[in-house]
């Protein structure tokens, strides 16, 4: 069977478990896994600032890893994002050039490699696909001829099936806000709250959520929720960053 009837097949099997428009990247996250030998996959984007926004994910644990690298603020898809290149890491390469993201990723979830892939058209420089791997060795054997047709068929449907979806305020596919998306919405709306409470720019209010994250083991995004329930108080991060 060709690539293109073996990703339409495994997309239609995985729109019979998410149906709703806001899970268009679940989708195409799920069926990337049917498709290419990997154990995980992820897709985000980036925003104007630079900031990562995930989007749809194959399951739990590739949400886990795509928040550890935000967290970290370092990682194989980030640096995808950041040289327009794909990006190809096996574990010992995690471990010496991503430390933080390495201790994260291999006490938190069972993959230990990872590729990253841009966009290759329509959303070129707007965000990566991340394929995640049980073994350093299932990177090596990976098919990036066939990657690239799957990601290509992923980004067609990104644009093609979100048409009925450009009704939310004006503003894009009502995938930029799944459920994906709001957990890090919560992380934006936390850094508002410590800008006021705590008079620190964007950027230290995102360090003190990222320190006081990894201080207690958890991601950012988690915290970020946290914060915004009224469950941590915003000057804890204060006191917890010993500033």
């Amino acid at each position: 069977m060709a690539i293109t009837d073996e990703f339409t097949a495994a997309y239609a099997a995985a729109a019979a478990e998410a149906t709703a428009p806001e899970l268009l990247p679940v989708r195409l996250a799920r069926a990337c896994t049917l498709v290419l030998p990997v154990a995980g996959a992820g897709i985000s984007m980036f925003g104007s600032d630079g900031t990562r926004i995930p989007v749809g994910a194959s399951d739990d644990a590739a949400a886990v890893a795509e928040r550890l690298q935000f967290t970290a603020a370092e990682g194989p898809c980030l640096d995808a994002q950041a040289l327009s290149r794909s990006v190809l890491a096996t574990e010992t390469l995690i471990e010496q050039r991503w430390p933080d993201f390495y201790s994260g990723l291999v006490s938190r979830t069972p993959f230990r490699a990872v590729a990253a892939f841009p966009w290759p058209s329509t959303f070129k420089g707007a965000g990566t696909v991340d394929l995640l791997f049980r073994d350093s060795r299932d990177l090596a054997d990976l098919d990036i001829g066939r990657v690239d047709t799957v990601i290509a068929l992923m980004e067609q449907c990104l644009v093609s099936d979100s048409a009925v979806g450009f009704t939310l305020q004006g503003a894009g596919p009502v995938w930029l806000e799944g459920p994906a998306a709001d957990s890090r919405n919560a992380v934006f709306l936390a850094m508002g709250m410590l800008n006021v409470a705590l008079e620190v720019s964007a950027p230290d209010a995102l360090a003190l959520l990222r320190g006081h994250a990894f201080a207690v083991n958890r991601t950012v995004d988690d915290i970020a929720q946290d914060v915004v329930n009224r469950r941590i108080a915003v000057h804890e991060l204060r006191v917890g960053s010993n500033q």
